[in-house]
């Protein structure tokens, strides 16, 4: 007995050291009330996600959180504010999720996988997008739950016809949808099935077929409205359907009628997008019918929208942006982590082989110079993989940029000029280089060969460039405080703006908009 104890604890002792027992089954067990609250919350994402947002933060106030509670709350916020548009937000939840997938069931993480697309798609990301999307496609065979694996592989082919109806290939995107017919008919009620049918009215109407699209954004709406839980954002894109099937059959106060009950909707889930959406829809139809009162109300929401749009879709591309640099960094970390971990094992299995071998050879004293010769070989080993190493980080280091690449790369930097992005305060060259799809090296090196400086000077240089226009052609900025100027054009403190305004100008703000006030005088007597 007492023989089999130690065999236990050893046992135990290698399992818990090598990591043979997963750290969910050392992890504290999830608190049942909580657990029910957090399921019930589960249920609201689609139609009441402000409430959901709600618990869930209030669930995540809860200091004595396990791993399990901490990644099913970061789900639900993800879901909850994805389904108010609140991409920037949902994103942070998304990457927060990621950090606890261990917890997670394997539907869940995938499920995961499938918003970053998503949302990446929605921010006009789409190589960042499609990448995911290519491996989520590949890897979906793995999948051991058939259930699962078929959900998955759906929901992959709804995104494959999303990119196709972005891309304007109506055809071919009706032919990848109608390919799954069990979908595409009445007899599937699911939210997968549900957005197929919304994507067929869509792709139809996009094609001027609107028996066929009316057909499929009614049979959407009817399971909807038979739904314990509406699911509202799906509800609002296929009443926003039906509204522009009016529209092009110029029964345009229906159409109205249709996008009340829309626009209702959309400003529950506080939905800016849909909002927009239905607003422009809004516009067409009081131009339609020469409701110039109506049509200026609703003008000036949608311009209104529109410019809170802009704000936050920046605010989540940059969010976007820099969390996938860190999770670039982070697997980089971690697959170097694995190499530094094999490695070592190595290195300490060949010590304990060393360590063997030594004992046998000094009890014989006559295979010294074997052992020599091992040492000496090691050695050489070593060395050379050193030298293998740096070799390689220093051919890392060569770049060469084809011709064509660099062309192209000056082209975008000539766009990205004539737009406002660098005034952004949390611009950086990662940013850039991901709006631009180049590397970071790549950019640096065009920055530095063609306008000879480097991205910082570059960028401040733009800026500086647009604050001075600004003095010279609106009468008002010269009014407006230095403090206002800087934070106008993207810096970040009222001393940096000054000094790099100074160095590219050779004057001070205040200086120059002295400068500007005389010449103006001048010119005026």
């Amino acid at each position: 007995m007492k023989n089999i104890a130690i065999k236990i604890y050893l046992f135990l002792f290698l399992a818990i050291t090598f990591g043979l027992i997963p750290e969910t089954i050392l992890a504290q067990t999830p608190n049942s009330q909580q657990n029910s609250i957090i399921n019930a919350s589960e249920k609201l994402i689609f139609s009441n996600p402000n409430e959901a947002i709600k618990i869930a933060i209030q669930l995540s106030k809860n200091e004595n959180k396990s791993g399990f509670e901490i990644s099913e709350i970061n789900y639900i916020l993800s879901k909850a504010y994805l389904t108010k548009g609140d991409y920037n937000n949902s994103l942070k939840s998304l990457y927060s999720s990621s950090n606890f997938e261990s917890y997670l069931s394997d539907y869940k993480k995938n499920d995961i996988l499938i918003s970053k697309i998503r949302i990446l798609r929605e921010l006009s990301l789409d190589k960042e997008s499609k990448k995911l999307l290519t491996i989520l496609d590949n890897d979906s065979d793995l999948i051991a739950d058939k259930n699962q694996q078929q959900q998955i592989k759906n929901a992959v082919l709804i995104e494959k016809a999303k990119f196709l109806y972005k891309e304007q290939q109506y055809s071919k995107g009706i032919q990848l949808l109608l390919n799954q017919n069990k979908l595409a008919t009445d007899n599937d009620n699911s939210d997968i099935g549900i957005s197929i049918k919304v994507l067929l009215g869509d792709f139809y109407l996009k094609q001027r077929d609107f028996v066929l699209s009316e057909k499929y954004y009614k049979l959407a709406y009817s399971i909807i409205n038979n739904q314990k839980n509406q699911n509202l954002h799906q509800k609002i894109l296929v009443l926003s359907g039906l509204a522009d099937l009016c529209f092009f059959r110029k029964e345009h106060n229906k159409g109205l009628l249709i996008l009340k009950e829309a626009l209702l909707y959309s400003q529950n889930l506080q939905n800016s997008y849909l909002q927009e959406i239905i607003l422009k829809q809004f516009n067409a139809n009081y131009l339609a019918i020469n409701d110039k009162l109506n049509y200026k109300i609703s003008n000036a929401n949608f311009i209104q929208m529109q410019s809170k749009i802009e704000i936050v879709e920046q605010e989540a591309v940059n969010t976007a942006y820099n969390l996938i640099s860190k999770q670039y960094v982070h697997n980089y970390d971690q697959s170097i982590s694995k190499y530094d971990k094999f490695l070592s094992n190595i290195l300490l299995f060949i010590l304990l082989l060393i360590v063997v071998f030594a004992t046998i050879y000094i009890k014989y004293t006559q295979r010294l110079k074997n052992l020599n010769e091992l040492a000496n070989y090691l050695q050489v080993t070593k060395n050379n993989l050193t030298k293998i190493q740096i070799e390689k980080k220093q051919e890392h280091k060569k770049t060469i940029i084809l011709k064509e690449t660099e062309e192209q790369i000056l082209n975008k930097l000539k766009k990205f000029e004539n737009s406002k992005r660098f005034l952004n305060k949390d611009f950086s060259l990662s940013i850039l280089a991901g709006q631009l799809d180049t590397n970071t090296k790549y950019l640096s090196e065009v920055i530095n060969s063609h306008y000879h400086m480097n991205f910082n000077t570059y960028i401040n240089k733009l800026r500086i460039n647009y604050i001075v226009e600004k003095l010279k052609t609106d009468p008002n900025f010269i009014k407006y405080r230095i403090s206002y100027l800087a934070e106008n054009c993207g810096f970040t403190s009222h001393s940096a703006f000054a000094t790099v305004f100074k160095n590219i100008t050779g004057l001070t703000p205040v200086k120059f908009i002295e400068f500007l006030n005389y010449e103006n005088k001048i010119s005026e007597e």
